[in-house]
């Protein structure tokens, strides 16, 4: 079965980890490590990872969401961003998987 995988600071990852997602706390200079252990594991089919750890990914992220089956990656604010959630996260992962759910 596949999972659903959410990488970034302690608040968000709580946050996420309240409904079920299986959470990874990484600062920046881990994030790539933490990110590239989750995607080999091979059961993810979506990561979420925070906006400020995806900064430094971007073209890994395109890579695999382009050339793989699984996981879909997608770039999510977390709870201590500026930006904040002015949407929903389902409106993000419907964005990344490009359908409506």
């Amino acid at each position: 079965m596949e999972k659903i995988y959410i990488i970034g600071d302690i608040h968000t990852v709580s946050a996420f980890k309240l409904s079920g997602v299986t959470g990874i706390v990484s600062s920046r200079q881990e994030a790539s490590a933490k990110f590239e252990e989750t995607v080999r594991q091979g059961d993810a089919g979506i990561v979420a990872i925070t906006n400020e750890l995806a900064d430094e990914l971007q073209e890994r992220i395109k890579m695999i969401n382009l050339n793989l089956p699984a996981p879909v990656v997608i770039a999510i604010p977390g709870i201590d961003d500026s930006q904040g959630f002015r949407r929903s996260v389902m409106s993000y992962i419907s964005e990344a998987l490009g359908i409506s759910l």
